[in-house]
């Protein structure tokens, strides 16, 4: 196996095994390897396996510099502080001496896909940080590379560091501590599932999976009009231009924002979202442009809003629709200009964003009715996708249903539907698009033990959901009746209902009485 060695003037002294986790080394008591070095920082260097090498990333440098790990060559001494030194070598005499550190890298390889994510704040407001191949840092402090704004929060709290297997989280001696699962922990390996709970932020670590049939995390497409979508998205994503994504709540125009910033030139920078309708007025601004320490009560300490956070990437402002006039006027000027101020700031800061909207709201409306400035329209709609409602896809039912099973199978089990449940999901309206059939499948999957959903378990859900899908179409039920030859019995059990309820039910709805 590979090892790490520490030397004191030259002379080894201590020896660390390499592969499976990051080794943090600095003069806190806490990290894997403390030295006594007085030039060395109290948290100084983490040592990792990375893309089928070990790498070293500075911890005392800026956020930047964090992100920009250099290699530790094999059988060289590394100068570390004023004494010590590290050096990357093979232990004599071990068997098959790489095949340590190559399993621990190919298994990196599979961390670094994006697999585990956190998942911060709730409803409309809820944000994802994917855990990547490189640590993250948490805290309040403007250079970590997540920010809290939570005063309960330290300033560098905790830190996320992908290992062989998965991600530990380590606590940085913070103030208030760091709980998993409500346990105070120094360090642990985190799974899906887990809830981390920093000051008073709680996050939920998620697995992200992606259609079995489909590449990476492309949003599903089989009717014509949504593979349309797909090319004009693929097309556009190589523009830098900013582009305007229109639609109903819930028909998915995150997924095609992350699909614009995935697939363009900017896919290496960060992707930084912000619904603007889920933010209060009086803090939309210092949410988007940040503010200096002092700028108003409460600005403890100085904050950068989503348009520096985003720079050299993308900043997706979703519901654009419902941002105040006023800050209309000072985005418009930072698209002209390329320049922010953050609030109580004397100084303007250069960013480099690519700008993708979305809204549910028809803004043309708004504009003719002076609710929205014309020339900012035209500023955030040179390119526009228009996401059609679910009713108009019918086509895309059935794999987005796969898809949303397959999201749950981890919490209830494996699920699959019967073909006449598919028919129910497809008579429905849908007025709530995607996100109201990701609800109606997680209820009916949750409400039953068996790994067939049947038309009842999903009618069951939708009457539960959709009030207004209470009345099951009338066509439905005569096509399954018709399925099974006019015999009532065997359609009712098929439809989960009583066989008099279906017998009542096509009656009134023929007008016989009788």
């Amino acid at each position: 196996m590979q090892i790490l060695e520490i030397h004191k003037r030259g002379e080894p002294l201590l020896r660390f095994p390499l592969g499976e986790a990051p080794l943090e080394i600095g003069r806190h008591h806490r990290c894997d390897v403390v030295s006594d070095d007085a030039d060395v920082a109290e948290r100084h260097l983490l040592v990792m396996a990375r893309g089928g090498t070990v790498v070293m990333l500075p911890l005392a440098l800026a956020a930047a510099e964090r992100a920009r790990p250099r290699p530790l060559p094999l059988d060289q001494l590394i100068p570390l502080g004023r004494d010590h030194g590290l050096r990357r070598c093979e232990q004599t005499g071990a068997p098959d001496v790489a095949a340590t550190l190559e399993r621990a890298t190919e298994s990196l390889e599979h961390v670094a896909t994006g697999k585990l994510s956190l998942l911060l704040g709730r409803g409309s407001e809820a944000r994802r940080v994917a855990l990547r191949d490189l640590p993250l840092s948490v805290g309040r402090a403007p250079d970590n590379d997540l920010v809290l704004v939570d005063r309960a929060a330290s300033a560098r709290h905790c830190r996320f560091e992908p290992t062989s297997r998965s991600v530990r989280l380590r606590d940085l001696d913070s103030r208030n501590g760091t709980l998993v699962n409500g346990v105070r922990v120094a360090s642990a390996e985190l799974h899906a599932g887990d809830v981390v709970r920093v000051g008073r932020s709680e996050m939920h670590v998620t697995r992200e999976r992606a259609e079995p049939a489909s590449s990476g995390a492309r949003p599903i497409a089989v009717a014509t009009v949504s593979r349309a979508l797909m090319a004009d998205a693929e097309r556009y994503a190589a523009l830098p231009w900013p582009a305007l994504i229109l639609g109903e709540s819930g028909v998915g125009k995150e997924g095609l924002a992350e699909l614009l910033h995935r697939e363009g030139p900017r896919a290496s920078g960060p992707l930084v979202a912000l619904n603007a309708g889920g933010v209060p007025r009086e803090l939309i601004e210092s949410e988007l442009f940040g503010h200096e320490r002092g700028a108003f009560t409460g600005a403890a300490g100085a904050r950068r809003g989503v348009f520096e956070q985003a720079d050299g990437g993308t900043l997706f402002l979703d519901e654009i629709g419902e941002l105040p006039a006023a800050l209309q006027t000072r985005l418009l000027r930072v698209l002209e200009t390329g320049e922010i101020r953050r609030v109580g700031a004397e100084e303007e800061r250069r960013v480099e964003v690519r700008l993708v909207c979305a809204t549910h709201r028809d803004l043309r409306g708004m504009v003719e009715r002076g609710e929205f400035r014309q020339d900012l329209f035209f500023r955030i709609a040179r390119l526009i996708l228009m996401v059609p409602p679910l009713r108009q896809r019918a086509e895309d039912i059935a794999p987005l249903a796969r898809h949303f099973l397959h999201e749950v199978s981890e919490v209830v089990g494996p699920r699959e539907l019967a073909e006449d449940a598919l028919e129910r999901l497809r008579a429905h309206s849908w007025p709530g698009n995607a996100r109201e059939l990701r609800n109606v499948l997680s209820a009916a999957a949750a409400a039953t033990s068996a790994r067939r959903l049947e038309w009842g378990d999903v009618d069951q859900a939708l009457r539960q959901l959709c009030p207004a899908a209470a009345s099951c179409d009338t066509e439905q039920l005569r096509r399954v009746v018709a399925q099974h030859q006019g015999n009532y019995a065997a359609a009712a059990r098929v439809l989960g209902m009583p066989r008099t309820t279906l017998r009542d039910r096509l009656r009134q709805a023929s007008g016989d009485g009788s």
